[in-house]
């Protein structure tokens, strides 16, 4: 699943799940083309995340703070 965050989150403590890669890191040339490259990757991470292998990693526990200390 891929989170939407309603809230500023820094300072928070959180756990991620890697699962993939999408491309690589670039320097821009304008703000509205780096906002279009995150909006192509979010595209992408939702569409990788709806594949059934990929799905697993969702219902990881630690992700959502269980067995959390």
């Amino acid at each position: 699943m891929l989170h939407e965050f309603g809230q500023d989150f820094y300072g928070s403590d959180m756990s991620i799940s890697i699962l993939g890669y999408i491309r690589p890191e670039l320097d821009y040339v304008s703000l509205e083309a780096l906002v279009g490259d995150i909006r192509t990757d979010i595209e992408v991470a939702r569409k990788s995340l709806e594949r059934e292998n990929w799905k697993k990693g969702g219902e990881d526990g630690y992700l959502w703070g269980e067995g959390a200390e």
